[in-house]
């Protein structure tokens, strides 16, 4: 992996998804989310400060590494727990997923 791909370009995803629009419709929907809850394109964590206590764990999946790095320093300490998962390891035969 590239230079610009691991470092540059992370950043500027992070940047892109921090606009008034994209923060409004955060606040107005991830608080809804309870249980455990799936993240597909987890990216820089920007919705995990939106969960309620109500939420257990989220799994994020991400292709970034340095995204999912940026993710879990945004997790809230203690009041839920994140977790990496890569696509490739997230579906295997012992782990079936109905949807």
């Amino acid at each position: 992996m590239g230079f610009y791909a691991r470092y540059v370009l992370p950043r500027i995803i992070d940047v892109a998804m921090r606009n008034k629009e994209v923060a409004r419709l955060r606040a107005a929907w991830i608080p809804h989310a309870r249980g455990e809850v799936l993240e597909v394109g987890i990216g820089s964590g920007l919705n995990l400060p939106f969960y309620s206590s109500e939420v257990r764990r989220v799994y994020g999946v991400d292709p970034s590494a340095e995204l999912q790095r940026m993710a879990r320093k945004r997790a809230p300490d203690g009041s839920i727990k994140v977790e990496r998962r890569d696509v490739d390891t997230m579906f295997h035969r012992e782990r079936s997923q109905s949807t």
